[in-house]
């Protein structure tokens, strides 16, 4: 099984942007990757190494897999010849994930070769491969690994854990409030909060938040867009904890401004997300009713997973959870074969299953 391009292992995006910044310092690598969920990062990265490549006059060559003008031979050519005028040669991959993985209609072997030669013997040329995903046991990866070549950007972190719950301490805030700063805007954590609420976990829409903000004078809540962008499986998250205003909200926003997936593409028909939102409540609930009748902690995931799951067993009962199971299994039978299950009956399922915010701190 493909290994995930990034875990709850990674570190913050941040402190992995740091580190890129050091090693460029001390001259372009051969090579390099940059992977992982978080776009807004990947995308500064990118521009990083592309700004530090003009400064030392090398050419730079840009190819992208989903690029209908994508052209395999034009993409060898910059691998394997040198630049136009002479000096060296940035060659920047976007989609690099389809290029390297077999099976599928971009995979090269001629071009994981080409890469690994550049790696083997490098001279003042770079390679950048981009990729929201990209397979850990690649043979480009496995070469670059051991030189730290690798760099892996996350999302952010958006829901605080239960035995956190406060939102204002969560990573996406802290990421907003740091923003904002830069920008000069003097934002109070609870700002932050509703600016993440407003928008999501989208950095380059909670970007363009902070730009109207600093254009208005700092007039927050009138420069704020409203657009969540909720996707089924944060609304589980919610449901499943209790959390029913910030579920109901969430529901509100995603079956009326539909989400965003990692594909680029915004999915609106309602059917198609309560066929995604019923199966992630059920199958949160089930994970937490089988740990419960275990008697014994979560032994899958991460350990920040594990501890997740751990700290959400014990806001019910095993009973409670099978109940909620049920219910769940009830709404997902409903949405299959009987009348449309929409954004009301999944809101009064949030209502059934509310948590007082005391008892979510237990």
């Amino acid at each position: 099984m493909a290994r995930k391009a990034t875990s709850a292992k990674d570190p913050a995006p941040d402190l992995e942007y740091r580190r890129l910044s050091e090693r460029l310092a001390s001259g372009l690598p051969p090579a390099l990757v940059v992977r992982g969920e978080e776009g807004w990062y990947r995308h500064q990265a990118v521009l990083r190494v592309v700004e530090l490549a003009s400064e030392r006059g090398l050419e730079v060559c840009r190819h992208d897999t989903g690029d209908p003008e994508y052209r395999a031979a034009s993409l060898l050519d910059d691998l394997a010849g040198g630049a136009l005028f002479g000096g060296g040669r940035l060659v920047l991959v976007r989609g690099a994930g389809e290029l390297l993985r077999k099976g599928s209609r971009f995979f090269s072997e001629a071009a994981v070769k080409a890469i690994l030669a550049r790696i083997e013997r490098p001279g003042e040329d770079c390679i950048v491969l981009d990729a929201p995903s990209l397979r850990a046991d690649s043979k480009v990866a496995k070469a670059l690994a051991p030189q730290e070549l690798l760099f892996s950007f996350r999302k952010l972190w958006d829901t605080p854990p239960p035995w956190k719950p406060d939102p204002r301490s969560v990573e996406l805030v802290q990421w907003i409030l740091g923003r904002a700063r830069e920008r000069g805007l003097k934002l109070k954590p609870e700002q932050a909060v509703f600016v993440a609420a407003a928008t999501g976990n989208d950095l380059a829409a909670l970007d363009g938040q902070l730009e109207r903000a600093a254009q208005a004078g700092g007039a927050l809540e009138a420069a704020v867009v409203w657009d969540p962008g909720a996707s089924p499986w944060a609304i589980a998250e919610q449901l499943v904890d209790g959390v029913a205003a910030r579920a109901v909200m969430g529901l509100e926003s995603l079956f009326k401004g539909g989400f965003v997936g990692k594909d680029g593409r915004r999915e609106m028909a309602p059917e198609a997300l309560v066929a995604m939102l019923g199966p992630a409540v059920s199958g949160k609930a089930r994970e937490a009713l089988a740990v419960a009748r275990s008697g014994g902690p979560p032994r899958t995931g991460s350990p920040r997973q594990r501890e997740a799951v751990a700290a959400r067993v014990r806001l019910r009962s095993e009973a409670d959870w099978a109940r909620m199971v049920d219910d769940a299994a009830g709404l997902e039978r409903r949405a299959r074969s009987g009348p449309a299950v929409g954004v009301n009956d999944w809101a009064a399922f949030a209502l059934r299953w509310r948590l007082e915010p005391q008892r979510r701190r237990r």
